[in-house]
């Protein structure tokens, strides 16, 4: 029996675990003791990553879709096939194709999709929609510092005096980021939640901030303004380190003190003591989710300036942290899955990165900003014809209609799912513990997987499979290895400049920026490195809240579960996670909204009853799950339950791209 080190392939967080190999095959999964993330700990989630490596619904063969049924075929065929296919129906891929990325994908095989799209297809077309909501964080954290990602670092969780968590159930979405938030609790640091539900995290903190559903906003903004009018900033920190700080001091003045608690539900003086707190403890960090169910990026940019303000970015157990979802979601914006970006961040509509990039890759790019899929698919003018989808999530088929129109759909994936049943060509990949790959977590940290076992005769790695196709369009890619395709990254992305296969000496990875002036990688922003100065940046100035009606008076909040959460193609492979959410489904079959007693008892349902929710877009019939963790006036529903996701939340598009700041009103009624 063998045991083969390995990072776990499930949310951000990054953690180490050992693989039990027998007989050339994953049978079991131990934790890593040393690996500094995860420190001798795995989640529910981690404990269960070998059922997912055993299961059968893999993908074995290649298939493409004759008379309406799949047939085997060999990779060759399948290429050939597609390439064909593009080269007779598409004649203009920058409009008529498109691809739809993986966050699981490791930064190789979405390199090199990202190249395969743009060099040889010559489309821009490309994202990673369902995990979008990172790209707020990105945003507001690269127009800030000039670094894309988390400014702080797990590790120093334990170094924090105070750490202020906003909305996210971090125990549930991260549990082993939560396990450390509630360890530096334990020893003393004070952990305040702001959400409007009392979440795991809230209960386990030292104040809880329970706010009106959608003004997380406006308890940051009253924060920073009672920081400013009282001068309880660094002068010296703001003077030395910043600019911006009267733009965003006007932007709060149309916050009136006498109005935040009829906004937030919340007393003033609360609000201004965990001001005064955050300004006096000497570290300090803050932590959000960033992804499907992430903040809204005026939030977050509202989150960033008061920790700017309270100079608390920068230093030592300090830092803004947003908190990744799934394995690779920052690696994959890392490698340009966007529609407008390149690797590392760098501006498709600059001029000098074009350049950049047609010499380093022999080619002539289109240098116009692309669309996403699902901003492609929901566009009733979009001339899309043909989708490649590699290894997602199944909420895409809120799209069903619009898919089955497309001349052309090719799944590239490990595993069966939804996709399968709308795909005109299946391409099997393998699964990350079949071939090298780097992962890089949501702190930054770039971690190398080696491959523990040989993949089906009739799989390969996705980036080989990227090369083949590149080679039936006529390109030359010569790629040897994993290892070779990091070296070219390394080349084009500065952030990734330092990185290469043989600094992986041992565990925990290097976090990036990784180059000539932080060879062995940066922990956390560096403001002595930085060129210019720390940005306030713009914020909107709006302190607006949605109401409930008179015909629909609650207001309708939505989160995570623990076991089945994203619609997760790869949880429903997991044996003991399957089975807690059956185990939920068997008390509420078709999910539940979340009530308070009080409001149980004005429509007069019980818990586990049968009730309809109603909105102005459509309706759900659910149960009812009576509980304290939500105030009067409002509800609270999981997201993920399939039902409920076709057929209610996706008729409101708004609310999918607001993330966790989204409510709808709706009424609740008795069945």
């Amino acid at each position: 029996m063998d045991y083969k080190a390995g990072i776990c392939n499930f949310c951000g967080t990054g953690c180490g675990h050992l693989l039990k190999m027998k007989d050339g095959r994953v049978d079991g999964v131990f934790v890593s003791q040393n690996h500094p993330v995860s420190k001798g700990r795995l989640c529910v989630r981690g404990w269960h990553m070998h059922e997912l490596l055993r299961t059968e619904e893999r993908i074995t063969s290649p298939m493409i879709r004759r008379n309406g049924v799949l047939e085997k075929v060999s990779l060759d065929e399948a290429l050939g096939y597609i390439a064909d296919k593009i080269g007779k129906d598409i004649k203009n891929p920058a409009e008529e194709l498109a691809f739809l990325a993986s966050p699981r994908s490791s930064n190789e095989d979405g390199y090199l999709l990202m190249k395969l799209a743009r060099s040889v297809f010559k489309t821009n077309n490309i994202s990673i929609d369902s995990e979008s909501g990172h790209r707020n964080s990105i945003n507001v954290m690269h127009r800030g510092t000039g670094m894309a990602g988390m400014l702080g670092s797990l590790e120093e969780i334990e170094k924090a005096e105070f750490i202020l968590v906003v909305g996210t159930d971090i125990t549930k979405q991260n549990p082993i980021v939560g396990s450390e938030i509630h360890k530096a609790a334990l020893r003393g640091a004070q952990v305040v939640t702001i959400c409007s539900r009392e979440s795991q995290i809230a209960k386990l903190s030292k104040k809880f901030v329970q706010v009106k559903p959608g003004t997380k906003k406006i308890a940051i903004a009253a924060m920073a303004k009672a920081i400013i009018e009282d001068t309880l900033y660094d002068n010296d920190f703001i003077k030395k380190h910043t600019e911006g700080l009267d733009g965003f001091a006007n932007a709060l003045g149309a916050l009136k003190d006498e109005d935040i608690p009829a906004l937030t539900g919340v007393e003033s003086e609360v609000i201004k003591a965990i001001a005064r707190d955050l300004v006096k403890a000497k570290t300090a960090m803050v932590f959000f989710s960033s992804g499907i169910s992430g903040l809204d990026e005026d939030t977050i940019s509202y989150i960033y300036n008061l920790f700017l303000l309270a100079g608390k970015v920068g230093k030592e157990g300090c830092g803004v942290n947003p908190i990744t979802g799934i394995c690779n979601l920052q690696g994959s914006y890392d490698m340009g899955l966007a529609p407008d970006l390149m690797p590392g961040y760098q501006s498709l509509g600059d001029s000098a990165v074009i350049k950049k990039f047609n010499e380093a890759w022999k080619t002539d790019l289109n240098s116009k900003p692309g669309k996403g899929v699902y901003d492609l698919l929901r566009d009733s003018s979009s001339k899309l014809k043909a989708l490649f989808i590699v290894d997602h999530d199944e909420s895409i088929v809120r799209f069903s209609k619009e898919m089955k129109s497309l001349d052309l759909i090719v799944y590239f994936g490990a595993f069966e799912n939804s996709f399968t049943d709308y795909a005109h060509v299946v391409i099997p990949t393998a699964s990350y513990v079949e071939y090298d790959g780097t992962y890089t977590n949501t702190e930054r940290r770039v971690q190398l997987s080696r491959q523990k076992t040989d993949a089906d005769k009739n799989v390969q790695p996705a980036w080989k499979i990227y090369a083949a196709l590149a080679g039936k369009k006529g390109a030359s890619w010569n790629y040897a290895s994993a290892s070779d395709i990091m070296t070219e990254i390394s080349l084009v992305t500065e952030t990734y400049s330092g990185i290469s296969y043989e600094k992986f000496t041992g565990l925990g990875g290097i976090k990036w920026p990784c180059n000539d002036k932080h060879p062995g990688g940066t922990a956390r922003l560096d403001i002595a490195g930085m060129k210019g100065a720390l940005k306030f940046v713009p914020v909107s100035g709006t302190y607006i809240v949605k109401k409930a009606q008179d015909q629909n008076p609650f207001l309708l909040m939505m989160g995570q579960g623990q076991h089945f959460w994203h619609q997760n193609n790869i949880m429903k492979r997991t044996f003991i996670p399957k089975r807690e959410y059956n185990a939920t489904l068997l008390l509420y079959p078709r999910g539940y909204v979340e009530i308070c007693p009080e409001d149980a008892k004005k429509i007069e349902v019980r818990d586990k009853w049968p009730v309809k929710v109603v909105s102005a877009h459509g309706s759900m019939q659910v149960a009812v799950k009576v509980t304290g963790d939500v105030k009067p006036g409002t509800a609270y529903v999981p997201y993920f339950i399939q039902d409920m996701i076709s057929e209610f939340l996706l008729e409101h598009k708004e609310i999918i791209d607001q993330g966790e700041n989204a409510i709808i009103p709706v009424k609740i009624e008795k069945v």
